[in-house]
């Protein structure tokens, strides 16, 4: 009998200590990072720039000029000016390249991206990426997740979300001649799987998106930094990792700026 009761009592303590490190592990810091203090305003007169990751919420504020350091975190509840500006989500992503009278599309079912004469709406070129392939039952559609045009060079930057790789092209030439691919960057996490932690729409498909000086790319749903001077991975940041919805946001004069948001 007293075997008995020494084995159930040892069962009991077992499960109890499984209990105590599962509710343990449910209590995620912000951002992923122990010990993330509330994010303040700057209050000298000098220009700050951060990237901020929407996760769970909260705003994770990661300051570019200090090698992507995190420097604190705030409850969307409380940034109403920051809400704003958040990005909202789509399927099919459009953007324009004025300086040389064309756009850029993204299709479903298409792995690349269409080139468009931004005033006649007709089709220039289709551009594939050569030696990568995907399957359309895997990964997001349309599987070209993320465009982005460096704001310093005539570069076209594209998240190739199945395969984990960024595609980099030379857009100098257009409209005459078609995007001239420069340079494939692989990722150092791929883009599946689930974000974590998450209440809707999980699966992680992916986001590209430049600083607006154009020194950094910003690659949601993998969390790296990539330095577009060297096209080297000089950063991971675990909420990027996790988030897909991203912006910067500039600090100027005591008011928050937002470069490229219309």
């Amino acid at each position: 009998m007293w075997l008995r009761a020494a084995a159930l009592a040892l069962a009991v303590v077992g499960a109890v200590a499984g209990l105590t490190v599962y509710f343990s592990t449910e209590n995620i810091p912000r951002c992923l990072v122990s010990g993330v203090g509330t994010w303040r305003p700057p209050t000298n007169g000098r220009t700050h720039r951060y990237e901020a990751v929407i996760l769970d919420g909260s705003a994770c504020f990661f300051d570019m000029d200090r090698q992507q350091r995190l420097v604190g975190a705030l409850p969307l509840a409380q940034a109403h000016w920051l809400a704003v500006a958040v990005p909202a989500a789509s399927d099919t992503l459009r953007i324009r390249d004025t300086e040389h009278g064309v756009g850029y599309v993204t299709r479903r079912g298409l792995l690349g991206v269409r080139t468009l004469d931004l005033h006649t709406k007709r089709p220039l070129y289709v551009t594939r990426f050569e030696g990568f392939t995907w399957n359309p039952r895997f990964g997001p559609d349309p599987p070209s997740h993320g465009l982005s045009l460096a704001p310093d060079r005539p570069e076209l930057w594209v998240l190739d979300a199945p395969n984990s790789v960024v595609h980099v092209f030379d857009v100098s030439e257009l409209p005459d001649r078609p995007p001239r691919r420069l340079e494939d960057i692989r990722l150092s996490k791929p883009i599946s799987g689930d974000e974590s932690p998450c209440t809707r729409t999980c699966g992680r498909i992916g986001s590209l998106l430049h600083s607006a000086d154009g020194r950094f790319v910003y690659i949601g749903d993998a969390g790296d930094v990539i330095d577009t001077r060297t096209r080297e991975i000089v950063a991971n940041l675990e909420a990027l990792h996790n988030s897909r919805v991203q912006l910067e946001v500039d600090w100027v004069a005591g008011k928050a700026v937002f470069p490229g948001h219309s």
